[in-house]
């Protein structure tokens, strides 16, 4: 089953147990992936809908720590409800434990490398949707200053 298929499938479980807000977030999803489809012109893809469910979740991060800094605890937690609704259609994610060996095993590898940026592009491209770039690139930073 495809991402846009299981995002329907869920849209219809959260109206039949009337889950308003669920079934909010859903629709918001759907839309952002139906942007995308009007965009390539044909179906999305598995490989499509990644990039575009992180966008969505990136757009809601943002919310939560403007909102936290206004003093808005309420309005926080429901974009971190959505955050968590969002996630559900993501690949696992590495923790930065992981992460962090992941990074020191590739360094054993090739001992030249030396900036954090070319790094953390090397490890970008061994892992893929595994890993979020932001974390990625602050891991990396993290190990190579010691």
């Amino acid at each position: 089953m495809t991402v846009v298929e299981r995002v329907q499938d869920e849209i219809k479980k959260a109206m039949k147990n009337r889950e308003q807000t669920r079934l909010d977030c859903l629709r918001m999803v759907k839309g952002a992936l139906l942007l995308k489809e009007k965009e390539t012109g044909r179906e999305v893809t598995d490989d499509q809908a990644v990039p575009v469910l992180r966008s969505e979740v990136r757009k809601r991060q943002d919310t939560v720590e403007l909102l936290m800094g206004l003093g808005k605890l309420a309005e926080a937690d429901a974009a971190r409800r959505e955050i968590a609704v969002i996630e559900e259609f993501l690949p696992r994610q590495l923790s930065p434990e992981e992460l962090e060996a992941r990074v020191h095993a590739y360094l054993a590898e090739h001992p030249e490398t030396d900036n954090p940026g070319k790094l953390t592009g090397a490890m970008k491209k061994e892992l893929g949707d595994l890993a979020d770039g932001k974390m990625l690139n602050e891991v990396c930073r993290k190990v190579l200053n010691g």
